[in-house]
């Protein structure tokens, strides 16, 4: 029994804890050639993916709001980026939010060259034609007050 104890009694000193100084000696260099432990550099790491899904999702969210106002004139609001040309970088204020005078600008020159692709006109709509339903029964109708019928 007592070697057992004396070989746990040698992994416990062999397992000393290691001295910072040489454990961010060995952990790799960032950038500014800085030394950060490998905890530090796995957090980094993380942050750095966080903020590439967030910008990622920043962009498609622009890109959503300039192609809402485009749609105001443009039949096919994406035409603005596939046969203008334009990219959502060119059409950002200095603050970085969409810049609705800018957005119209594009709209309007790409509509000056190419005319066809504004908004269609949506035909006739309701002209009063075929038979109607009620959606309230208990309105009274002409037709019925002028044959003195009551509902």
């Amino acid at each position: 029994m007592e070697t057992t104890e004396n070989i746990h009694d040698q992994d416990e000193h062999a397992k000393t804890p290691e001295d910072p100084a040489t454990a961010s000696a060995k952990s790799p260099a960032v950038d500014g050639g800085e030394f950060v432990p490998e905890d530090h550099r796995q957090a980094l790491d993380e942050a750095h993916s966080r903020l590439e899904a967030a910008q990622k999702r920043i962009d498609a969210m622009l890109l959503r709001e300039i192609e809402r106002q485009a749609a105001q004139r443009l039949d096919v609001p994406s035409d603005l980026f596939d046969l203008g040309k334009h990219r959502v970088a060119d059409l950002l204020g200095e603050d970085g939010d969409v810049d609705t005078e800018k957005v119209a600008a594009a709209v309007e020159s790409l509509l000056k060259s190419r005319p066809n692709l504004a908004v269609r006109p949506t035909g006739w709509g309701d002209v009063g034609g075929g038979p109607r339903s009620s959606a309230d029964d208990d309105v009274p109708d002409w037709k019925s007050a002028l044959r003195g019928q009551r509902h």
